[in-house]
């Protein structure tokens, strides 16, 4: 059997950390040994002065939107919403393809292994994924029967992507790198019939679904005012939670509603800093961590954060609670750090991944500790210290490798399966046009 070894100063495990650390794995890229080093092994990656941890998750983004970062920064939820909408009707497929692209370049580059996205998605985006080396949940996007979610993209309406759902799911059922959702947008936005249709054919199916939940309070007022009850009633009520559902933001759930999605088992994708930025509030995560809630860590769009760096996640995660609650024990960095790997692989359909533990998918980053804001950090005498490190201190910059299913797809800030340069020209030529485009519409 031929393995890949690798060998740094410590390791992220799901028992705690381990200094002076060996993670093997095979040729189908799963790990055959995490802990500490075997005298006698054959090291192929000696990675003196890294660290090594499970590869991160993101459980909620659009990575087509990459193209519209820094759009309507300073605008609320739904004047942002209504600039971005708006770009999005210049969109072809061509921008799709490099939107994503470049979310892949820069989720690889930051330690992102697998991501849970919704968007318009067909056999050639998600070959693109596979030939990244990534993983992913592919949702797509759909608002009504009759409506064209992405006109310059595809002329696929809402029944159309419900169809090509199906169809892909069935393409690629068994594939380890791939997942299908149906992806109806929101409670606001989807009529009751679609969203029942939708949850009846998850259920029947087992597909699952992603959609958005309770982002913003004026859309829970929105669905108050139509429905009469809160946007989890609603979606109740029709079935929804019947199916697999993940369910991004969910800020403005009501203590019922936490205790259904409980008890339903629900996953939601908490998305910090695109929450705060677009002022929509702060997720209660506490109290999600209290009622057992299945919870993963997101970015949403980088029209929305504007990055897709999931550190910075994790650090605003585990303070941002902190401050609200006053109260500094209230969520730790170890908890985060679960729920960007463990947990979020969990709740976007890949739970074999996220712990480095014999037995799992060898999707494993390493950080290099070398710079300033990693020392003093003396992991031989506390190979606890790492939890802190990689909660408080660590960036998406100090990646220098990712394997992805023992797949070594990013070296030494080099792309092994992505041409990073080419991806950036294009997508910076696709953005110009679609700026000149916003202006003069005609």
């Amino acid at each position: 059997m031929t393995e890949t070894i690798l060998r740094a100063d410590a390791m992220l495990t799901p028992h705690g950390a381990i200094a002076g650390a060996e993670l093997a794995f095979d040729e189908t890229g799963r790990i055959t040994y995490a802990g500490a080093a075997r005298p006698d092994s054959v090291v192929t990656h000696d990675l003196a002065g890294h660290v090594l941890m499970p590869g991160l998750v993101n459980g909620h983004t659009h990575s087509a939107m990459t193209l519209l970062r820094g759009v309507s920064d300073d605008e609320g939820f739904m004047p942002w919403l209504a600039a971005v909408q708006a770009l999005e009707q210049h969109l072809t497929h061509d921008d799709v393809a490099t939107g994503l692209q470049l979310a892949m370049v820069e989720m690889i580059e930051t330690g992102t292994v697998a991501f849970a996205d919704m968007y318009h998605w067909d056999e050639s985006l998600i070959e693109l994924v596979r030939a990244a080396g990534m993983r992913a949940m592919v949702a797509l996007a759909s608002f009504a029967p009759e409506a064209v979610g992405f006109p310059g993209v595809s002329p696929w309406n809402g029944s159309d992507a419900t169809a090509q759902t199906e169809a892909l799911a069935e393409r690629y059922s068994g594939d380890p790198q791939i997942r299908v959702a149906y992806g109806p947008h929101a409670p606001y936005t989807c009529p009751p019939e679609f969203l029942r249709d939708i949850a009846v054919r998850a259920a029947r199916r087992g597909i699952p679904i992603h959609t958005h939940i309770s982002e913003s309070a004026a859309e829970v007022e929105q669905i108050v005012e139509r429905y009469g009850a809160t946007p989890g009633e609603h979606l109740a009520s029709l079935g929804l939670f019947e199916a697999d559902v993940l369910a991004a933001h969910c800020v403005h759930l009501t203590s019922g509603e936490i205790e259904r999605f409980a008890r339903e088992g629900v996953a939601v994708s908490h998305n910090p800093v695109s929450n705060l930025k677009l002022g929509c509030g702060i997720a209660p995560l506490p109290d999600w961590q209290a009622a057992g809630l299945r919870v993963s860590l997101g970015t949403d769009s980088v029209a929305s954060n504007n990055t897709l760096d999931l550190f910075e996640e994790i650090k605003t995660a585990t303070i941002l609670h902190r401050g609200a609650r006053q109260d500094a024990a209230i969520v730790r960095a170890s908890d985060v750090l679960d729920i960007a790997t463990r947990s979020g692989a969990e709740a976007i359909g890949f739970p074999e991944s996220g712990a480095l533990e014999a037995g799992g998918l060898a999707d494993v980053i390493a950080l290099d500790v070398r710079g300033s804001s990693a020392t003093p950090l003396d992991l031989a005498s506390d190979p606890g210290v790492l939890t802190s490190h990689l909660g408080f201190a660590a960036t998406g910059a100090d990646v220098r490798h990712v394997f992805i299913g023992g797949r070594h797809v990013y070296s030494e800030g080099e792309h092994l399966t992505l041409d990073a340069a080419a991806i950036r020209a294009r997508a910076a030529e696709a953005r110009a046009r679609l700026s000149a485009a916003s202006r003069h519409p005609d």
